[in-house]
């Protein structure tokens, strides 16, 4: 039996932590457990000049997609693009989908022509200028539904938000099956900013072409597709410093250099622990680690956002943050009497086969709109003072200025 490498073991434990942190989110909802955007460091490339400009986070970015950028910003410059090589959930998944692949008989990787091949892998670098500048413009996160990764981390659900993205993802997997690495090599971003690191990374990988017998097992056994066995120091930004060339050398004549200095795989195996595994241990137990806002609906000046209502959100929620009543979203949207309000507003219609106006069955949006259409009248009506002396309205009721901080069931603009 094929000893399994700590490589996969470790790509394998990766795969298996996102897989729970997006079920929890998809279980819970967003106000217990945050997307599975604030666990992936491209956020932070996303949302960066919003921040610095705007002073803000897009919408579902927070502090931890800049402590995952960080850790891996400073590891590229001393191990390469690490982060593709180990801990990309959707590299993983095509590297293993290609080996399911030979075993099925497979066995020619599918490639491009050399040519095509060449200027199709600058394609990333544009899609990543593309994405970062429409995400500061929009002030929003403009690429979310047409990842296949965040597909994936979604399981099907949010299908007509994603089409798009779900589209990709099937064409990325099946495309896997038959050929190394597709979407990494030709249109990840995030592989583009990596691979711009991997520019002025301090580490190569060397061949000795004085032992080297040309024998291109490296060739074959790199998931990015490079010619190594014609080169002396490997240069290519598609590099993911997975080590594949170096392990299946039958000659030893690969090898890991920093900063000039030959390093064994041990010692590098030794490096991966204590400049990434061991910060992103210790990160979630710091102040700096906030996967989420106190709210998804209320920004940081108090204010509520209507479009930022998920279908992850409970109707409690909605309630109790916008201070709109049971009553208004029974009325308007045929609730019944007795609906359970710690539903969240996606589950709410398929539970109770309740439609909207279109047929279609109730979704966050229409949730959006009664919110907003009350809101509204509450304007027009935010001059009326309360009845002298009323006591038990129903919260806010008839009346649009209803308070009662104290708890006397007295309106307070009563007095």
């Amino acid at each position: 039996m094929k000893k399994l490498s700590w490589r996969f073991l470790m790509q394998l434990t990766i795969v298996a932590i996102v897989l729970v942190l997006a079920l929890t989110h998809q279980k819970l909802g967003i106000e217990k457990a945050a997307p599975i955007d604030a666990y992936c460091p491209f956020g932070a490339v996303e949302s960066f000049f919003t921040l610095i400009f705007k002073g803000e986070f897009l919408q579902r970015i927070f502090t931890s997609s800049f402590v995952l950028f960080g850790i891996f910003f400073i590891t590229s410059l001393f191990l390469g693009r690490i982060f593709c090589g180990y801990f990309c959930p959707l590299g993983a998944l095509q590297e293993w989908l290609r080996a399911l692949g030979r075993k099925l008989g497979i066995k020619k990787d599918w490639e491009l022509p050399v040519g095509l091949d060449k200027y199709l892998r600058f394609v990333k670098y544009l899609v990543l200028v593309g994405v970062v500048y429409y995400s500061f413009y929009l002030g929003d996160l403009v690429f979310r539904n047409y990842d296949p990764y965040n597909a994936l981390m979604h399981f099907g659900v949010e299908f007509e938000e994603k089409v798009f993205g779900y589209g990709i993802l099937a064409l990325v997997l099946v495309g896997a099956l038959f050929s190394k690495n597709l979407w990494c090599r030709y249109f990840c971003p995030l592989g583009a900013f990596f691979g711009l690191l991997k520019k002025i990374s301090f580490l190569e990988i060397k061949r000795n072409s004085k032992t080297c017998v040309n024998c291109e097992i490296c060739d074959k056994d790199c998931p990015s597709g490079i010619n190594i066995a014609v080169v002396d120091t490997i240069k290519s930004a598609d590099c993911i410093s997975c080590g594949r060339c170096i392990s299946g050398c039958p000659e030893g004549s690969l090898g890991y250099e920093i900063l000039g200095k030959t390093i064994s795989k041990k010692l590098f195996v030794i490096l991966v622990f204590v400049l990434v595994i061991l910060p992103l241990f210790i990160a979630p137990y710091t102040p700096f680690w906030k996967t989420k806002p106190e709210s998804n609906i209320i920004n940081r000046k108090g204010e509520i956002n209507t479009a930022d209502i998920r279908g992850s959100n409970t109707l409690e929620y909605i309630i109790e943050t916008t201070k709109v009543p049971l009553g208004e979203f029974q009325a308007k949207l045929g609730l019944p009497r007795n609906i359970d309000t710690k539903l969240k507003l996606k589950d709410i219609g398929s539970k109770y086969e309740l439609k909207n106006k279109n047929g279609a069955l109730l979704e966050a949006e229409d949730f959006r709109a009664v919110i907003d259409a009350y809101s509204a009248s509450q304007e027009v009506s935010s001059s009326i003072n309360c009845p002298i002396g009323r006591v038990d309205c129903e919260f806010p009721g008839d009346c649009g200025s209803y308070i009662d901080i104290n708890g006397d069931r007295i309106c307070d603009h009563s007095r």
